[in-house]
């Protein structure tokens, strides 16, 4: 099963404080496990004010963003994982995950932030979500998980609490029209 480039969607019965009603971006999965970040739990902390607490505020007349650091997941929680489109840069820690998307984990790419170096479209999320190898398979077999090709509308440009929903809606569904419960016959 090929989850990289999916978003992985909470099913409502997810009682899971920290997952419930999330969608995750999965950023990588392959025979060590799987990782990716939760899209739809903003901190109260800016990209602005992250970038002010690591030093990177010392050039004047940039434009810093205003959106909100994410909560990625509950691993890692300290590190700072940037998902981004496709730029003329390398950056020192970077992974492909797509043809247009990356993920990147070192601190130069926060120094473009607020120039024409800086990614098209971009959000940054401390911490992120993983799975050690066939755990995930295991709970979208086990009815947690609804798994649907991801797509960068919801990626950056649909509002925080409007991602659930809007994922759903990519498999056509309402969410009044979930059954809480697996038929057994």
């Amino acid at each position: 099963m090929e989850l990289q480039d999916h978003f992985l969607i909470a099913m409502p019965q997810l009682e899971d404080s920290y997952f419930q009603r999330t969608v995750i971006y999965i950023c990588e999965h392959n025979d060590q496990g799987s990782m990716g970040l939760v899209l739809n739990q903003p901190t109260d902390l800016s990209i602005a004010e992250l970038m002010a607490k690591m030093n990177f505020m010392m050039a004047g007349g940039r434009e810093y963003p205003t959106q909100l650091v994410l909560a990625g997941g509950p691993v890692n929680v300290e590190r700072g994982f940037i998902l981004h489109t496709e730029t003329e840069n390398t950056f020192q820690h970077s992974y492909k995950i797509t043809d247009n998307l990356r993920l990147t984990t070192s601190s130069d790419i926060v120094e473009t932030f607020g120039t024409p170096l800086a990614p098209e479209k971009y959000l940054v999320a401390l911490g992120c979500a993983s799975w050690s190898p066939n755990q995930l398979a295991n709970e979208i077999a086990e009815n947690s998980w609804l798994l649907v090709p991801a797509n960068e509308h919801i990626l950056f440009d649909v509002p925080y609490s409007e991602r659930w929903l809007a994922a759903n809606q990519l498999l056509g569904i309402q969410h009044h029209n979930f059954a809480y419960q697996a038929g057994h016959s």
